[in-house]
């Protein structure tokens, strides 16, 4: 028995206990949590030690005295509350369990034997609240006590598990987050939302109803992670400062979140205080171990983890035992993400405390980290690289997604760092992923930043493929000149350096980049210079992308039937590639030189098919271009409605991707569907600001876009005049594209509002529902129900065993594959079409 018992006379056991409970009455509202209580409860009934673990300040102390308290009733005579916050010393937790219960020591003989024996059969719940800190004193009380009194339920919080046989934990999660993009009903439903209301209201501030004020209480939430303390902190800070500017103050939420209640463990009143508590727990190791994890953005998995945070203070070998720990004691987060990969991550609050003291250790040690983790992503990149054009396709696409916040902190970093190699092979290598996950335009800055950085001058293979690169993207995104003049330095370099390959693929960039600018004779010798090197290097791949441009040179020359033969002879090349994407660009080919032959049934088979590809693939850039094919195919067809929604959707994802080319596009799409016919000035005012925006870009129409254009501003001339025409056109002209698509859209949107409802009588909505249906994954789908049965993210993540991370990116695709714009909607949806 230690020391610290000296201050306890040796009395004798009572044996009458006195009061049942002396659960704490609680001063606040208990918000949310319904599912947890139900969970908790369900558990605590079927087993006699549950441990209660969390993140620091994620509410564990509260959601069990809100169990026991319902339970009290039920699961015995009595319910008792110790709370072990206070102690320093081991030797005290017996005691004061003991002390707590009215049960009193017996001289010489152990307090957990005596309180073994007193407690006896009694039924009774105890919660021991905040063991982490004394997690070896009570994981042995606990054993004696379950060992030696059958009728006794013990309820545990703590940071970690107690580790003893018998034991059940549930990891109480953060409170639920609204989604980005959820409408204002969905935000204020929100648990997280919810505390911040009532806690602010409990200030005297209320906090703003509209939709700007939903919108920031929603980010401050996710933000803090939906941690109930955190939120509550904020919540208190509203007393002297608007909510907009708390939320534009989180980054520094340290500084901010002070001020907590005064009756709180000084631990609790701040939030760096919160944290420190944890830190200070932890082993010189684990703190290494975490301080070097805070490096990460948005999750990581185990073999990135040991790459980055070994070191002199821990062997890689070492690195699994500590990251196990850190996830027991709550401070990394771990997930499955039902793709046979867990994934870890760090609350966005621990993180940042965690890359203080990383910076604390030194600008040489966190340096040296952050290359590390830039080099562990040049190699994944660069292994995914020719990944990305062969079979397992889809498997990297989806990969990388998961890393992109890793990938854009890597290449943050070689923009700061002297040597620019790196930074350029790994933006370079990801060139496919940039464009077919949307993010080309992002891409293409960041190249352009590293090339020109000084020291990325000189002539260099690495330099030729990023300059390859950015040229791709750049023609992709509308940056022709600037393309070009890559093309050029790029072509110097690469014949230098006697590199086929390098040269053949530059000649397809720059045929591209004629042929966007109206010059296709001018492309076709430079293609067949590349074809003439691919075929040398038997290279089937790259000789299917130089068929591919051919053939659009030759359909903009006028030779549709020369076009549909080299596309028809790139499709089996890409197809013994793996490379999916390419195949959907050839189908979508075939589908465009189909419809103007005349075959309209072929065009908008195959051009459905390559929308089908793009959709499975969530190739963004392909969706962009296929929405748009098939909704000329719609209009041709006579279906304005169907070709009206295609428009728009491809007029959306080309504006939040920055695809210039096809804002203009689609702009003219969507004043070809008619939806201006009840106001033939937007229409005009639509052509003029697709032609303004085309010329800025120095693009030439495509042959059958250019003759729908020409014909349908012939039909508004003829119904509005000439003089009202060319005023509208004019100013149409002035006009930034996206205000005047909006304006103009109406008509779409109720389109589209038409076809979610799934109206009667509509085959085109009865296969866009179809079609939608069958582009989601088994997993999304099993998503999908269970939103459309009302479950929130936290049930879904326990129901399919999943992380809240990934059932949010599987919503997220599910809004984006099914044009839908709510959670509310997707649910409606699902009802609807009968899954649930």
């Amino acid at each position: 028995m230690g020391e610290g018992l000296a201050a306890f006379p040796s009395l004798r056991a009572v044996p009458d206990p006195g009061p049942r409970s002396n659960l704490p009455a609680q001063v606040s509202s208990f918000i949310g949590r319904e599912a947890e209580v139900a969970e908790v409860c369900r558990l605590v009934r079927g087993s006699r030690l549950i441990t209660l673990i969390g993140a620091g300040g994620a509410g564990k102390t509260r959601l069990a005295l809100q169990v026991a308290a319902r339970l009290a009733d039920g699961i015995g005579d009595e319910a008792w509350f110790v709370d072990l916050a206070p102690l320093s010393d081991p030797d005290l937790t017996a005691v004061t369990v003991a002390d707590v219960l009215g049960i009193r020591q017996q001289p010489g003989r152990p307090v957990a034997d005596t309180l073994a024996e007193v407690v006896g059969g009694r039924s009774l719940l105890v919660v021991l609240d905040n063991c982490e800190h004394l997690i070896g004193a009570c994981a042995k009380l606990a054993d004696t006590l379950l060992r030696g009194c059958p009728n006794l339920a013990l309820l545990a919080t703590s940071r970690e598990p107690l580790g003893i046989d018998g034991e059940r934990t549930y990891r109480v999660p953060s409170l639920g987050v609204p989604a980005d993009g959820d409408d204002t009903d969905e935000i204020w439903a929100s648990e997280a939302v919810r505390l911040l209301a009532d806690r602010a209201a409990s200030q005297g501030v209320a906090l703003a109803r509209d939709v700007p004020g939903a919108e920031v209480a929603g980010r401050i939430c996710r933000r803090l992670d939906g941690i109930p303390l955190a939120i509550e902190l904020a919540a208190a800070r509203l007393r002297m400062m608007p909510a907009a500017e708390l939320e534009a103050r989180l980054d520094q939420r340290f500084a901010i979140l002070t001020g907590g209640s005064r009756a709180a463990l000084p631990r609790q009143q701040t939030l760096r205080a919160m944290v420190e508590w944890s830190w200070e727990l932890l082993t010189g190791a684990e703190q290494a171990v975490l301080a070097a994890l805070s490096v990460f953005a948005g999750g990581f998995g185990l073999a990135a983890a040991e790459a980055v945070t070994a070191g002199d203070d821990v062997r890689p070998e070492e690195v699994t035992a500590h990251l196990g720990a850190l996830v027991d004691k709550s401070l990394v987060q771990f997930g499955d993400t039902g793709a046979g990969r867990g994934r870890y991550r760090l609350l966005e609050t621990v993180r940042q405390y965690a890359a203080g003291r990383l910076d604390a250790l030194g600008p040489a040690v966190a340096d040296a980290t952050r290359i590390a983790h830039r080099d562990y992503y040049l190699a994944l990149a660069e292994t995914a690289a020719p990944q990305l054009i062969a079979h397992e396709q889809a498997q990297w696409l989806d990969r990388l997604d998961a890393e992109l916040g890793n990938l854009r902190a890597a290449i943050a970093v070689s923009l700061t760092h002297y040597d620019p190699e790196p930074g350029l092979r790994l933006a370079a290598s990801l060139r496919v992923y940039w464009q077919a996950r949307g993010h080309a335009a992002e891409a293409a800055d960041a190249l352009r930043a590293l090339l020109d950085g000084p020291a990325a001058r000189a002539a260099s293979l690495p330099r030729a493929r990023a300059l390859a690169a950015a040229a791709r993207l750049l023609e992709r995104t509308g940056g022709y000149a600037t393309a070009a003049d890559y093309c050029e330095e790029y072509l110097v370099i690469a014949r230098a350096a006697r590199d086929d390959y390098l040269v053949a693929d530059l000649l397809h960039t720059r045929a591209a980049l004629l042929v966007r600018q109206g010059q296709a004779g001018a492309a076709l010798p430079l293609i067949e210079q590349g074809l003439g090197l691919a075929r040398r290097l038997q290279d089937p791949h790259l000789t299917g992308r130089l068929l591919s441009i051919r053939s659009f040179a030759l359909d903009v020359e006028g030779d549709p039937a020369g076009a549909a033969r080299d596309t028809a002879e790139s499709l089996p090349l890409f197809r013994q590639a793996g490379d999916q994407l390419q195949v959907g660009v050839a189908l979508g080919n075939l589908g465009n030189y189909e419809l103007p032959a005349g075959d309209l049934e072929a065009g908008r088979r195959h051009l459905a098919e390559a929308l089908h590809i793009f959709r499975s693939l969530n190739d963004r850039y392909g969706m962009v271009a296929g929405t748009f094919n098939l909704g000329l195919a719609e209009y041709l067809a006579g279906s304005p409605d169907a070709a009206g929604a295609l428009f728009a959707e491809s007029f959306d994802l080309a504006s939040s991707m920055g695809t210039r080319p096809y804002v203009a596009y689609a702009l003219i799409g969507l004043a070809l569907a008619g939806h201006g016919r009840a106001d033939p000035d937007w229409s005009a005012r639509l052509h003029g600001a697709a032609d303004q925006a085309l010329a800025d870009l120095g693009h030439v129409l495509e042959p059958l876009e250019a003759r729908l254009a020409h014909l349908d501003r012939q039909r508004l001339r003829a119904a509005m005049g000439d003089e009202a025409f060319e005023a509208e056109y004019t100013a149409g002209r002035t006009l930034d594209p996206a205000r005047v698509a909006h304006e103009a859209r109406p008509g779409v949107s109720a389109a589209r509002q038409a076809q979610r409802a799934g109206a009667p009588g509509s085959e085109p909505d009865a296969a866009v529902s179809g079609a939608a249906s069958s582009v989601l994954t088994p997993r999304e789908l099993d998503v999908l129900k269970l939103v459309a049965q009302g479950l929130s993210n936290a049930d879904i993540a326990r129901r399919l065993f999943l992380s809240e991370h990934t059932v949010h990116r599987h919503l997220a695709n599910i809004l984006r594959k099914l044009g839908l714009s709510s959670r509310s909607a997707a649910a409606a949806w699902g009802a609807r079409t009968g899954l649930v």
